[in-house]
């Protein structure tokens, strides 16, 4: 009997040891956002762990933020999800509870909403599993398109194995899921001949992290579809989550975060006549000036999108970090 127990207890720890799941992500109320690097092609790896990217060079950056569901105009629409993901000027709703992370529409190329939203991964999603489901005849608009369009949206998603992944950064992440994520996307009218979108996505998964820390993307068209060239596209993101705070002090406030044109601040008397700074992450300065009313509007339309830093110039010590889209 006691060989029986010690045999039961150590397949036990054998299995919370080699296994690996993704469950619901950490997404503080305020809502997250990442800096990615990019690279304009698909990688080579091997579907077994540990991952080592840190010989690959990445060529640009852009920021993804996920935000509740009410910072969008649009979130009338889609009644049912939790968050929105804006990426690319792109919007894309979100659900995310302790059972499922689910898909709901998007405001891009195509206008769509998910009457059933689309399952992309159950939680827990262990190594091993493997998960379908199909949404059929979801009705969108494209702009300048055809009317009366409807899609059939098609996921296939497998946890293939767990390692470590070296980042190009440097950084490293332990217990990453890598998931192969397969959609295909048939758009067509009733009884026209269809358009036929294959995403094929290979994601590495990290405990609280709200997209993967690793994608690489390789989509293609074919049948009744529009000109267009096959799009290939590998993401990595850069350290680790950034909160979205509206940075208080006393009588200040700066907000929004990330902006995208314009930053305000509002100030009490105590702060007017305050000079400040703006600097990039080589201290290069972007902007200064000073706080000269109760309502102050910088315009950084035409700064690069990225990470920057705002600092008063008094002994407070004040500085705040925070986006460009």
């Amino acid at each position: 009997m006691k060989k029986l127990l010690l045999f039961s207890f150590l397949l036990t720890l054998s299995s919370s040891i080699f296994s690996q799941s993704i469950s619901i992500p950490t997404i503080p109320e305020a809502g997250i956002y990442y800096e990615v690097g990019l690279i304009g092609n698909t990688i080579n790896f091997s579907n077994e762990g540990d991952w080592d990217f840190s010989t690959i060079s990445t060529t640009s950056k852009a920021t993804i933020h996920i935000a509740p569901i009410n910072t969008s105009n649009q979130s009338s629409n889609y009644p049912n999800a939790t968050h929105v993901k804006y990426e690319d000027g792109n919007q894309f709703f979100l659900g995310f509870s302790n059972s499922k992370y689910t898909f709901h529409g998007e405001i891009s190329v195509v206008t769509s909403s998910y009457e059933n939203s689309l399952v992309l991964i159950p939680y827990p999603f262990n190594v091993g599993d493997e998960h379908t489901d199909f949404e059929k005849e979801v009705p969108f608009t494209v702009l300048n398109g055809p009317p009366y369009l409807i899609r059939d949206d098609l996921v296939i998603s497998e946890a293939i194995s767990k390692g470590t992944i070296t980042m190009p950064d440097n950084s490293v992440h332990n217990n990453a899921v890598l998931v192969r994520s397969r959609r295909t996307w048939t758009d067509r009218q009733i009884g026209s001949s269809p358009c036929v979108t294959s995403y094929d996505a290979y994601q590495w998964w990290v405990e609280g992290y709200a997209i993967p820390v690793v994608q690489s993307i390789l989509m293609t068209q074919s049948g009744a579809c529009p000109p267009s060239n096959t799009v290939e596209v590998t993401k990595f993101v850069i350290g680790g989550p950034l909160n979205v705070d509206i940075l208080k002090n006393p009588g200040m406030t700066i907000y929004p975060n990330p902006v995208k044109n314009k930053m305000h601040i509002t100030a009490n008397a105590n702060n007017l006549g305050s000079d400040y700074i703006i600097y990039d992450q080589l201290g290069r300065n972007i902007v200064n000036g000073k706080i000269n009313s109760n309502s102050t509007i910088i315009d950084l339309i035409n700064i690069p999108k990225g990470i920057y830093f705002f600092s008063i110039l008094d002994n407070s010590n004040l500085r705040w970090k925070f986006i460009k889209e």
